[in-house]
């Protein structure tokens, strides 16, 4: 069953909440050509929760179409946990960018489909980079505010003309969606959702675990209510 998340207002970047009570899952969606850090660095932040509550964490894990090992862009091999198949449900989707998320990732029907259905049923959705791209193809953020890599936001709003692409933030929260930049900035949309799920001290004993600086209100963001 899916843990029910419950959130009420929000004050200074920090929502307050009722914290979610035992595991969440976070599943990462990779394909050949995913890049290393869009991939690695929020599943470090979402993993590293485990060390802040054993009992009360985030468990991340990685699903591919066929399960089988995938090689990243830059050239390491990956084995995931899951097949499209037999992923379980999870509570986070995590999009990180490939090689392809602007056209070839786009064409898949088995993986779009699979995004699709999997972004609906997720409490929260992340994408990294250009995984803003195939979260747009979905249509479920037609009409919201996202944001992807900086060099491709002239393309995304030209692809997908029903969502309102920003230019000056590198962390957009519309509803449940969190669309982030990527590259070395890659670690802060998954301490964002620390952040909010866990409370700021919690997302700061993870940033410093990782010996990260973490101060939400000095990161150029906008959370859409």
């Amino acid at each position: 069953m899916v843990p029910l998340l419950l959130f009420i207002g929000c004050m200074s970047g920090d929502m307050a909440r009722k914290q979610p009570e035992g595991v969440l899952r976070a599943a990462f969606v990779a394909l050949d050509g995913v890049y290393n850090s869009e991939l690695m660095a929020p599943y470090d932040v979402l993993h590293h929760s485990i060390f802040r509550d054993s009992t009360n964490h985030i468990e991340p894990f990685v699903v591919s179409p066929d399960g089988d090992p995938l090689v990243t862009f830059e050239g390491i091999t990956v084995v995931p946990h899951y097949s499209f198949a037999t992923a379980p449900q999870a509570d986070i989707l995590v999009i990180p960018s490939t090689a392809g998320s602007m056209d070839r990732d786009l064409e898949d029907a088995n993986y779009m489909n699979w995004v699709r259905t999997r972004a609906k049923q997720a409490e929260w959705v992340i994408t990294v980079c250009d995984g803003a791209f195939p979260l747009a193809a979905t249509g479920l953020v037609d009409g919201r505010r996202i944001t992807t890599f900086p060099a491709d936001r002239d393309l995304l709003a030209a692809m997908f003309p029903k969502v309102s692409v920003r230019y000056e933030e590198r962390l957009v929260i519309d509803g449940k969606f969190i669309t982030s930049v990527g590259g070395a900035l890659s670690y802060e949309p998954a301490l964002y959702l620390v952040n909010v799920l866990y409370g700021k001290p919690h997302a700061q004993q993870t940033a410093e675990g990782l010996v990260l600086d973490w101060e939400l209100d000095r990161i150029p963001h906008k959370n859409f209510k």
